[in-house]
């Protein structure tokens, strides 16, 4: 099978020797902790027969000849040769030897993964509950439909459930869980954290069905050395530039439930000084980072910060369940033509599959090898009993 991606944060400037030397003079970080509701009840569960996305005007041969195409099956091959020392994974946590502290001599690198992992394992716990409580809870409390699902790395007819994978020594270990209902087709929470070097990785990642042109959703945290990186974004559906309506009406107009556009949001971390935009050296990625809100950060780790990281995640998910609630205008005009099912259809294939061109796939696969990288990616991709993601 293909091997994708495990789309994580896309990269992170390297740190000098100096600064990760004095990491292990610093005093002892102070207890953490950020008050977060209460996580809520999951729904029942069960296994499911295979059956299409939507009810929509594409019959199961409409959908064949749709993605006949080569481009919609992306694999690990076309990544450049070389680029994945340059992700976030790559380079800043010692992956790669030669990168973060994978420059140490080996005592020295023990020493400070040892005491990174001491440091921000319980950042990586508070993160998690962003991840799992807040925001996944938040579409559980919304959406009554969404319901548990299997993963890739069971088998068809098991009962839906989360899958934990690790590394043979057990040094990195890791969860990703699946979910669908409603007009949501697919989503996703995963998590990873490496005792070994200290870093950690979190996701949840939202993909709208074929009954709204509402955007797909997408929030990463990540805790490297003091530092928090985010990727917080809403992909489009659609060309914005040939797409004035769609574009500023999702990304420009102020939502009801919030009071702010996304656009708002935007600004709001632009001026603020404790946020550095992070740009990737990778033309794949950037090409990626097409939503004109996006928030891509890294933010020296503090309690404030944290608070305002959570604070962007709840919003940025709060605007989106908004948009998917929406029964008439621009997002669902005309979304039950064919044109229009055949363009979502291919474009969200395309766009859940980006990640078998980014660099970072080759950076999982070092850790956790190839056959969980393709189990765990595919999973990210989409339900394991849909047959469009059966075929990829």
């Amino acid at each position: 099978g293909r091997v994708a991606r495990l789309p994580g944060c896309c990269g992170m400037a390297a740190w000098s020797l100096s600064s990760i030397a004095a990491l292990l003079f610093l005093a002892a970080a102070s207890a953490f902790r950020v008050p977060s509701p209460s996580a809520p009840s999951r729904p029942a569960v069960r296994a499911h027969a295979p059956r299409l996305v939507a009810s929509t005007p594409l019959r199961d041969d409409d959908i064949i000849n749709a993605l006949a195409d080569e481009k919609y099956a992306m694999d690990i091959s076309s990544i450049t040769t070389g680029s994945e020392l340059e992700t976030y994974i790559g380079q800043g946590s010692g992956v790669n030897e030669g990168a973060g502290i994978g420059k140490l001599a080996g005592w020295v690198k023990g020493a400070v993964g040892r005491y990174l992992a001491w440091k921000n394992r319980p950042v990586y716990e508070e993160l998690w509950k962003i991840i799992e409580d807040d925001l996944l809870g938040m579409v559980q409390a919304h959406e009554p439909k969404l319901e548990q699902r299997r993963t890739w790395f069971s088998e068809p007819g098991a009962s839906p459930s989360a899958h934990t994978f690790a590394t043979a020594d057990g040094k990195c270990e890791g969860t990703v869980a699946g979910y669908k209902g409603g007009k949501i087709d697919w989503i996703t929470t995963c998590k990873f954290f490496s005792k070994e070097l200290g870093f950690g990785n979190l996701r949840i990642d939202g993909w709208a069905n074929r009954e709204t042109r509402a955007p797909h959703v997408a929030v990463h945290l990540c805790i490297v050395f003091n530092v928090l990186f985010i990727y917080i974004g809403c992909p489009p559906r659609t060309n914005l530039v040939l797409d004035d309506a769609y574009n500023d009406h999702v990304y420009g107009t102020a939502r009801k439930s919030t009071g702010r556009s996304l656009n708002d949001v935007h600004v709001d971390c632009v001026e603020d000084k404790r946020f550095k935009q992070y740009v990737s050296k990778s033309h794949v990625v950037n090409a990626f980072m097409v939503a004109p809100t996006t928030l891509l950060y890294t933010i020296p780790f503090t309690k404030k910060t944290f608070a305002k990281v959570r604070s962007l995640a709840m919003e940025y998910m709060t605007a989106w369940l908004e948009l998917l609630d929406e029964t008439e205008g621009v997002l669902v005009d005309g979304i039950d033509t064919r044109e229009t099912q055949t363009e979502l259809l291919q474009l969200d294939v395309r766009t859940r599959q980006f990640c078998g061109r980014d660099p970072d796939t080759k950076n999982v696969a070092n850790i956790f090898g190839l056959e969980k990288t393709d189990k765990l990616v595919r999973t990210l991709w989409g339900d394991p009993d849909d047959p469009i993601w059966q075929s990829r």
